[in-house]
């Protein structure tokens, strides 16, 4: 057999032989994959950051709308069913301050925690969302925003406050920030609808109850936490009321 010959047989022979890495390289393989696999992950928690910096949760935001869906069905039962002890004034004319009073009063003892307690729409940041009766973050909150149990009721003279989210959920009152003094609030409530006017504006520290205290004129607040991303503090809104109508059909 020629030199050739035996070169040719070595060469065939040696490519049916399975070529065999050494330990080090499969474990530099291993971690250049995961190190991969990391930086695209890394990549997509930076992109889902930015999403919810400037736009919001999108995941919450998507089980708000379901369950505000839920709350619009009840809330239109209640306004269908809520029947004053007192009738109101003519058809289309202003209901009298002791009417509403009287109809506030007997909605209030109907009501329970987690209730669709009635619509609140602001025109200059686009808000028409379900009130819920209370503020549990989970249970309230998360479904939209929610009726301070501390408070009273709209029509009753004293103050009426309100929370909402700023950045999950939805984010409501992501921007009550911009609203300015003058802008209406309006409260659709099944045994009247309440006109607001903004007042003023307020920070303050989460646990400064000093928001609810009485002001002579019937008054709503408006809270969320403050700054975004953080429940160090609350911005707060104040509207006193302006007008009030017949139920809204």
């Amino acid at each position: 057999m020629s030199s050739e010959d035996s070169e040719r047989t070595a060469f065939e022979n040696s490519a049916d032989e399975p070529v065999t890495r050494r330990p080090g390289s499969r474990r530099r393989h291993v971690i250049s994959r995961m190190g991969l696999v990391i930086a695209a992950l890394g990549a997509l928690l930076v992109v889902w950051a930015i999403v919810i910096l400037f736009f919001g949760d999108p995941v919450t935001a998507l089980y708000q709308d379901w369950k505000q869906h839920q709350l619009s069905g009840q809330l239109n039962k209640e306004f269908k069913q809520f029947k004053p002890s007192t009738p109101f004034a003519k058809k289309n004319a202003d209901p009298s301050t002791a009417a509403i009073r009287a109809a506030a009063l007997r909605f209030s003892h109907a009501i329970h925690a987690g209730q669709a307690v009635g619509r609140i729409e602001i025109p200059r940041i686009g808000i028409s969302k379900v009130v819920v009766n209370g503020t549990d973050w989970a249970s309230d909150l998360s479904r939209g925003p929610g009726r301070y149990p501390q408070s009273s009721w709209p029509g009753m003279g004293k103050v009426t406050a309100i929370a909402g989210h700023r950045t999950t959920f939805g984010a409501p009152f992501r921007h009550i920030d911009e609203l300015a003094r003058g802008n209406r609030i309006r409260l659709l409530m099944p045994y009247g609808t309440f006109n607001y006017r903004v007042f003023a504006h307020e920070v303050v520290r989460s646990n400064d109850w000093s928001i609810l205290r009485k002001r002579g004129f019937d008054t709503l607040v408006l809270s969320a936490c403050h700054p975004l991303y953080s429940a160090s503090h609350r911005w707060i809104v104040f509207a006193r009321l302006v007008s009030v109508t017949a139920p809204a059909s």
